[in-house]
Parts: structure tokens; sequence; C-alpha cells
């Protein structure tokens, strides 16, 4: 290379090496125009293509199709309105009373707290008159506090060295109201206020309609009941509900026993009634409304979409079908879909005969009930859908019952609980007293009613000197709160059985109502205690009604358990004798 070319390119390279900053106060730019309402349009010159991409898209399509105008629902209403007991016991229902409040409702039974409350509020309308000091008295002395609450119930005989000689007992003074059998000069000279008193409670407690005792079934732990129309002529359509105990009654607690009731007709063709027995024909216009929902794909290809919705990123596999549903309805079948509102009342058994739709061409186009064709009767699970339980109707029903469901209630604290468990060493079943009533109104531990005082306990006997430091033991106890259901043979069968309420030796027995209000022989059924085991809650439930009224009743509810259990029972034991001193 040359010595003068060498130095030139030495001295660029060394004007390259010299650092330097350049700064600028502000960029400027310098516009052809002051119109830039071209420039904002973001203008596409090849309108071919875009419309390729629609055309690969489908969206040029023609179907001989069109949109909907107009819609009528064909539907029979029948107002469901009597509740059938077991024992052939009928009550009209109206749907002023909360259905669960009817169903669940039981009479309230003699208490010390129930007795004071009631005492208390009728001596308060006493005060109003200037004889008030005579009527208390004889009060008191007719309706002593004839109360004795257990040793371990500390808070109910606290509220019985309170309450005695200071109030009466009023529930047995209500009692002989109802049964009218007051002394004379009382219901004379006391009308007014026995009239309020009366109104007071049955304001406060809701109360089963009269001659109807407790729908709980103790051999199931569950409820029995039906629903009827008086509107329908034999035979009767009956929404039953064999197996209620959750303690929140919907459409589906309910089983239907109906009759085959068919519609046809042919296509094209509007009908303006539509018969069956008992019911009300109802035929109402609605417009369609197309279903929408957040982040839905719009049905255009160069629309604008927002991305609060990315299908592509469920997180699913082959076998979620309801993911792979989610999806499908989303991307490919989202706008295919409509609403009509159709309003029912509450308490109403519905049968949807059809939908009538007009489209914009001025065509009627008649929609039967899914599964009403003969070749979608294999599908035998439908949303919404009441089971068939009579075995003559074959054909897939449409009906469906718009139950006065509560949509909030109050629960209070457990008034009485039983666990029942399975004892598999023992073999057989422990029903467990964890709550108890007290006579404080509440319920404590049964654990707690079950100690028992070392003074009630009976010293052992003394051991000889020279006797052999062990002893046998026939068999170990449980505590009193532990009531053992024993397996028995049901009826002549070698292979069913059923569990019979028993008693351990040296036990006094249950406590709470759940288990002692029916008498020997006291049986439930082996199927009713899984593995899991049973819990039933007895508790006071407070909802209102459709008209504002406050309703106040004590019902029960059966949950699972909480698995198996051990009781320690054994038999046949060598023990160590205490050492003497």
């Amino acid at each position: 290379m040359p010595v003068a070319n060498f130095q030139v390119a030495n001295i660029q390279l060394m004007q390259y090496r010299v650092p330097s900053i350049t700064a600028y106060n502000r960029l400027e730019a310098s516009p052809r125009t002051a119109d830039f309402d071209r420039s904002l349009k973001a203008e596409v010159r090849d309108a071919l293509w875009m419309l390729t991409r629609q055309w690969q898209f489908g969206e040029f399509q023609g179907e001989d199709a069109a949109s909907a105008a107009t819609s009528k629902i064909m539907g029979v209403h029948t107002a469901m309105d009597q509740v059938h007991f077991p024992g052939n016991k009928m009550v009209p229902y109206d749907g002023t009373v909360p259905l669960e409040a009817m169903v669940e409702g039981e009479a309230l039974k003699p208490g010390l707290f129930l007795a004071v409350q009631m005492g208390r509020y009728f001596i308060r309308l006493l005060k109003k008159r200037s004889d008030f000091t005579d009527w208390f008295n004889k009060l008191l002395g007719l309706y002593p506090l004839n109360y004795q609450p257990l040793p371990n119930d500390y808070e109910g005989l606290q509220l019985l060295a309170i309450a005695k000689g200071n109030t009466f007992d009023g529930f047995a003074f209500y009692s002989q109201v109802l049964t009218d059998m007051l002394a004379a000069d009382i219901k004379t000279n006391l009308a007014a206020e026995i009239i309020s008193f009366k109104n007071w409670y049955l304001r406060t407690y809701t109360q089963p309609p009269a001659g109807i005792g407790s729908l709980w079934q103790s051999s199931t732990l569950d409820y029995d009941f039906s629903l009827t129309s008086s509107s329908s002529p034999a035979p009767q359509t009956r929404l039953m509900a064999h197996h209620y105990s959750e303690g929140h009654l919907d459409w589906y607690s309910f089983d239907l026993n109906s009759t085959v009731n068919k519609i046809s007709g042919p296509a094209g063709t509007v009908p303006t009634t539509t018969t069956s027995p008992g019911g009300k024909s109802n035929l109402a216009s609605y417009i369609p409304s197309p279903v929408s929902f957040k982040g839905m794909p719009n049905p255009r290809f160069w629309m604008m979409e927002d991305n609060r919705i990315d299908f592509g990123k469920i997180d699913t596999t082959p076998t979620g079908l309801l993911h792979l549903l989610v999806a499908e309805f989303g991307l490919t079948c989202s706008n295919d879909w409509f609403m009509l509102p159709y309003e029912l009342p509450v308490g109403t058994l519905c049968e949807l005969n059809g939908i009538v739709i007009t489209d914009v061409f001025g065509q009627y186009i008649l929609i039967s009930p899914a599964g009403a064709a003969p070749e979608t009767q294999w599908q035998k699970w439908t949303m919404f859908h009441h089971t068939e339980t009579n075995p003559a109707v074959t054909v897939k029903n449409n009906r469906f019952y718009l139950a006065p469901a509560l949509t909030k209630s109050l629960e209070g604290a457990p008034v009485e609980q039983v666990k029942f468990l399975r004892d598999e060493m023992a073999n057989m079943v422990w029903a467990v007293e964890s709550i108890v009533p007290s006579q404080a109104g509440k319920g404590i531990s049964g654990d707690e009613m079950a100690l028992v005082k070392k003074e009630d306990v009976a010293a052992p006997a003394p051991v000889t000197e020279g006797a052999a430091a062990i002893g046998y033991l026939l068999g170990t106890t449980v505590p009193d709160n532990w009531v053992p259901f024993i397996p028995v043979q049901l009826g002549n069968s070698n292979t069913e059985v059923q569990l019979q309420r028993a008693k351990m030796p040296g036990s006094r027995g249950a406590i709470g109502t759940l288990l002692t209000e029916k008498a020997a022989p006291y049986y439930i059924n082996e199927e009713v205690i899984q593995r899991s085991g049973a819990k039933v809650t007895f508790s006071f439930q407070l909802a209102s009604s459709p008209s504002g009224k406050r309703n106040l009743w004590l019902g029960r509810k059966k949950q699972n358990g909480s698995g198996e259990g051990w009781s320690n029972l054994k038999f046949d034991q060598l023990v160590n004798l205490p050492e003497q001193p």
C-alpha cells in the first residue's frame, strides 16, 4: 500500500475516534399540508385482497335462511296448590308461607326457655290492668315451672333459679288456650289478653297446619311429601319429594309422576290454543334477542375485537369435554343462539309444547321440544329435567316446576346435632349426640352432658391380700351420648338387615329429641348410613315470605358425616388391678 494512501486512511480513522455529542432542543416536522384526515384514515389500497380473505373465510357464502323476527311460545301452566303428606293428609298451599317452613316446621315442644318466654309476654300484657297482682298470683299458682334440668345443664339450672317464682309456665297456659281447658273466670276476664297472646305466638313461630305432625321419616332420615294441583282431574300429575333432606327446596328436589301428554301439528301452522288436563294455556309473543357475552368473537372477519377473552389459552385435554364445549360455543356457535324471556308464576308447573318462529320472510317454523322426536329417545339426560317415576310413561316429558325457593334464609346455631358413624370393629352404628338441647333454649355439648361426677361412680371393690394382680373385664363402656344401633334381620330375610336402636347397660339413654321421639322398636334403614356417615342438625330457620311476613320455624337437615369412627368398645379383657396402699 502506498504511503500517501495509508496516511489519508489513518487521518480519516482518527477523525472517527474523536468523541462528539450532538444535542437538539426540539424536533420539528415539516408538513407539506395542513390537512391530516387522509393520513389518519389508514387506507388500504388493495381492496381485492381483503375481499379475497373474506371469501376464504366463507363470509360470501349465501344460505337460504332468514333472521328470526318474532316468536310465540306455547305453554301450559298448572298451579301446584296442594301439599300431600304421608297418611293421606292434604293441605292447601297458597304461597304465603315458604314451602320449607310448611314441610320442615314442627310443633314446639315444652321446655323451660319457651315456658319462661311465653309467660313473660303474657305478664307484659297483664301489667296494663289494675288487678295485675291478683291475676299474676293466680296464674303463678295454676301453672308453676315444673322443669328439672339435668345436673350438667348449668345454664338451665341458672334460668330455673332466676325464673321460679317470678313467672309462670306460659307454654302450659297456651296449651289450655288451644284445647279450651281454661278456667271460666280466666277465659271471661282475660279474653282480650288471650287473643293478643295467641296472635303473638302464631306471629312469632311458624307452626305446622292443624292435624299435621312432623314429616320427618326416622327410618330414612329425610322428609316425604308431594305436590298436586286442585284443578287437575284424576289421575293427577304429582311432584314427589321422597328424599328431601338438604334444607333447601328447588326444582331438582322433585320427581315427576305424570301421564303421556303430547302435541303435534304440521310445519308452518300456528296453533292458537293448547290443552292439557287441569292446565291453563298460555301463548306469549317475544322478540328473539341474540345471546352475547364479553369477549364474544365478532361474526365478520374485519371487525375489531378486544382481548378480554382468549379462547386459545383454555387449558384443557382431549377428555376435558366441558372446556371443549365452552370453546366450541364461543368460537363456532356463539352467534347462532337467541334468548327468549318467558314469564312464569312461582309455584307453577310449566309444559312447553313448542315455539313458533316467524322470520323476516313471513314464514312460520314450529320448533318442537328437545327429545320429542322418536330418534332422540335414547338421550336420557337433559338440563332442568324432572325424573319420570311412572314406568308407564315412555315419552320424555318437557315440564319444569318453578319452585317457591327461598333466595336467602338465616339459620341459627344448632339446637341439637346427631352424628351417625359406622364402627366396623364393633360391627354396629353409633348415634353420637354431639349437641343436645338445653333447658335454657340453646344447644350445649353432648360430651359435657354425658360427664359423670366422681361421687356418682361406685368405688371398686378392695383387693384382698394374696389375690391376683389382674382382673377379668366383661366389656368396656362408652359415654352416655353414644347410642348404639345394632344390625338385625329384616323380616324373614337372611341377607337384608336394619339398624335397631339399643342401649348400653347402665346408660341413661339418649337426651335429645331425634333419638327419643319414637318408641321402641326404632329402626333406621341400613343403606342410609354410608361409610362416610351422616349428620342430622336440628336448628331454627328464619326467612321472609313473598308478602314480607317473617317466618321462624324449627327444622332438620341431613348432611354427610366425617367418616368412620371407633368407640373403643371391647369385650373379654384382662386388666391390671390398681395397687392397694
